[in-house]
């Protein structure tokens, strides 16, 4: 189709949860499965000192702020009866393994059993990557007068590479429903004498690599809700003085008027404009979200003159329809969140 016959079409969809989580799930446990942190820098002097006080840091911390934040998100679905945080389970880092075996399955099943948790969600990895740069630089202090001087010194700028690693274990089924490494950065600079001052004038760096974590958590615990994206539909703004008049209407938000201007197009004796007004019809019915008449339309376009605008668009369409299946049981199964 020509860029200068058509126009797009927004649409909000809901997109299904990659994750599902049966009715039968009601209460969940939540685990710190990552290895203890191991020093990866051999040198003790410099950057590589700093970058591994930090790296340790955030290696113990940014845990804990990782699983709060699912915690958090755990609780406002309503899906969920209880949800616990488990300390201290001998089990914890059997499940950060790349293969699970017959008797790490059981253990799964008895730690389950024991707390009375139906499925366990584990942070099975955290891993954090820190690369520093310094550069000279020149900054503003105060003296032991009060007035403010040009003094020279470092600049040090801290990139963070912060990785996760989630799994959901369902020990009933003996399945691993989710599994899914993210990545965040996190980049800081400040100015100070030296290096070591520099670093110790990130006031603010430790709070949102917390801040960070935590949100890494809340994310992946939205993770199993339904989520929103916007879809692009093209549609025939050209070509007919209905389609023009209709591009109008819909472009004022009038899209009831634009479905009623297209209609009579649809018997025309031109199968070429029949196919496209009743393409434009189908658009613009599931852009109200009536999908069973989008699809009537879209075979209707078919029917009347079959080219790849109307046969690409009724493949995509019936996928969407496969897919908003999932998304209403999935609502369903949610209900209401706060």
């Amino acid at each position: 189709m020509a860029c200068s016959t058509t126009k797009e079409l927004s649409i909000l969809v809901q997109e299904p949860s990659p994750v599902t989580i049966t009715n039968q799930i009601k209460t969940i446990g939540i685990i710190d499965a990552t290895k203890p942190y191991l020093e990866k820098r051999k040198k003790k002097g410099g950057l590589a000192s700093i970058a591994a006080q930090d790296e340790k840091w955030l290696g113990i911390h940014g845990t804990e702020a990782s699983m709060e934040g699912l915690f958090d998100a755990l609780l406002k679905d309503q899906r969920f009866e209880n949800v616990l945080m488990i300390q201290h389970a001998n089990i914890a880092q059997s499940l950060s393994d790349t293969q699970l075996n017959a008797d790490t399955w059981q253990e799964i099943a008895s730690l389950c059993d024991e707390i009375g948790v139906d499925a366990i969600f584990a942070l099975a990895y955290f891993e954090v990557d820190t690369k520093l740069k310094v550069k000279k630089t020149s900054f503003q202090q105060t003296d032991l007068l009060r007035m403010q001087e040009e003094s020279e010194g470092k600049q040090i700028t801290m990139e963070t590479l912060i990785e996760n690693g989630w799994r959901i274990f369902d020990p009933k089924n003996r399945i691993l429903l989710d599994e899914i490494i993210t990545n965040d950065e996190l980049v800081t600079s400040s100015s100070g004498n030296d290096v070591v001052d520099a670093f110790e004038n990130m006031e603010n760096r430790r709070r949102d690599a917390l801040r960070l974590s935590k949100n890494t958590g809340k994310t992946y615990g939205q993770r199993l809700l339904p989520t929103e994206r916007i879809l692009k539909r093209t549609y025939f703004a050209k070509g007919n003085d209905r389609l023009i008049k209709s591009d109008r209407l819909i472009q004022e938000g009038k899209i009831n008027l634009a479905i009623q201007e297209l209609s009579p197009l649809v018997l025309d004796a031109d199968t070429n404009l029949g196919s496209k007004a009743s393409y434009n019809l189908a658009v613009l019915k599931e852009y109200q979200g009536n999908l069973d008449m989008a699809l009537q339309w879209a075979e209707k376009s078919i029917d009347i003159k079959s080219k790849a605008f109307n046969t690409d668009y009724l493949k995509s369409l019936q996928r969407r329809i496969t897919k908003n299946v999932l998304v209403q049981q999935q609502f369903q199964e949610v209900g209401f969140l706060e």
